[in-house]
């Protein structure tokens, strides 16, 4: 106690000129209507943002819940539309058969995922996401991003988790086609830059220019994946074709969740290609 009243007496004339100015403040909002307005303005602001800021935290630590939430959410849109592609295809009958789909048929099928691990800096880099065989993923699964833009495609499966070679690996590879024309090409990777790769063997008649996209052309993935954008063109060294640099539609290092693709009919189109060759 003595302490104590050692100490106010340290900071009285403080604590003094503290109570005085808070009457004066009382008896200058009280002085008149328009001041009680203005002070109530300022307070209600004051308070306002202060709410903001604290809602604004709360929301930035529930993102990654959310962003899970949301991918879930796209797989099944992406699943719903799949099934409505099915429906919408033509029926072709025969004498002995009806070729048709239904819901046990559909070429594609999503699964979200959420990315635990990745790599951007090496010249084969990976990706680790929370889904394994325990939830039906499978090796050469495409993967690709809620925006349907190309990550890479599934490379080995544990149980609960799989790995993933990304765009951003120098053994990548994948076939691609120019979306304004048609014309197909391949895309690697270089090994330089994060945001860009490599679009060879484009043909001479497709005349590439700077703006135009490339998609996916591969039967792991349904069409309409972007891989990028053309930023520039010229003829290869034999003039016998157009190499393009590509910009990246996927900025990787920001990556949070995907979506694994599995095609129904890969098994059947695998065996097919191993014995043409």
């Amino acid at each position: 106690m003595h302490r104590l009243i050692e100490f106010i007496k340290r900071i009285y004339v403080v604590l003094l000129f503290i109570l005085l100015e808070g009457i004066a403040l009382m008896q200058y909002a009280q002085s008149s209507p328009y001041t009680e307005a203005k002070i109530l303005s300022r307070t209600t602001a004051v308070g306002g943002a202060v709410s903001g800021a604290v809602t604004g935290v709360g929301h930035f630590f529930t993102l990654p819940t959310e962003n899970r939430k949301l991918t879930a959410r796209i797989a099944e849109l992406e699943q719903t539309l799949e099934r409505e592609r099915a429906l919408a295809a033509p029926v072709i009958e025969s004498d002995e058969v009806a070729a048709y789909f239904d819901d046990g048929d559909l070429n594609y099928r999503y699964y979200p995922a959420r990315v635990i691990s990745l790599t951007t800096n090496r010249e084969r880099n990976y990706i680790v996401v929370d889904r394994g065989e325990e939830d039906g993923i499978k090796r050469n699964m495409g993967v690709i991003t809620p925006n349907r833009e190309l990550v890479g495609y599934v490379v080995s499966v544990a149980e609960h988790y799989s790995a993933i070679m990304p765009i951003l690996n120098t053994k990548f590879n994948i076939g691609g086609r120019l979306t304004d024309n048609g014309y197909a090409c391949s895309v690697r990777w270089r090994g330089a830059s994060p945001h860009y790769a490599e679009a060879i063997d484009i043909s001479t008649y497709a005349e590439p220019k700077a703006g135009m996209a490339i998609e996916v052309s591969s039967e792991r993935l349904p069409s309409g994946v972007l891989i990028g954008y053309i930023e520039e063109a010229e003829h290869n060294a034999a003039q016998t074709a157009y190499t393009a640099k590509l910009r990246l539609a996927t900025n990787l290092s920001t990556l949070d969740n995907v979506l694994i693709v599995e095609n129904a009919h890969y098994g059947e189109i695998e065996t097919l290609i191993e014995e043409l060759e």
